[in-house]
């Protein structure tokens, strides 16, 4: 896709806010910027990423849990295997002994 030539179009590989504030600063458009709403924009940046970082944290935890039922369920396959096939032993050894 062409990158678009007018001055006044956003390009999307900066952010909206950055773009705004280099377009007031180019026109010189008589707006201050509010710097409140950037606190609250950094406050909830930072609450987003504790959240994210306890929800990796929690995605980490999940999966070593999900390696060992993994190991615990693959050691059960083995072990029904190996009594299957001493039960199939024994029984052919019983049928045997009875003829």
């Amino acid at each position: 896709m062409e990158r678009n030539s007018r001055a006044w179009a956003v390009n999307r590989e900066i952010p909206y806010r950055q773009w705004i504030t280099e377009r007031v600063e180019k026109v010189k458009l008589p707006f201050e910027q509010i710097s409140s709403c950037l606190t609250n924009e950094e406050q909830m940046q930072n609450e987003e990423s504790e959240e994210v970082k306890q929800l990796k944290e929690e995605v980490t935890r999940l999966k070593e849990k999900n390696a060992k039922i993994d190991d615990d369920f693959l050691g059960l396959q083995h072990s029904y295997a190996d009594l299957k096939r001493k039960y199939e032993e024994k029984t052919e050894a019983h049928e045997a002994l009875v003829r």
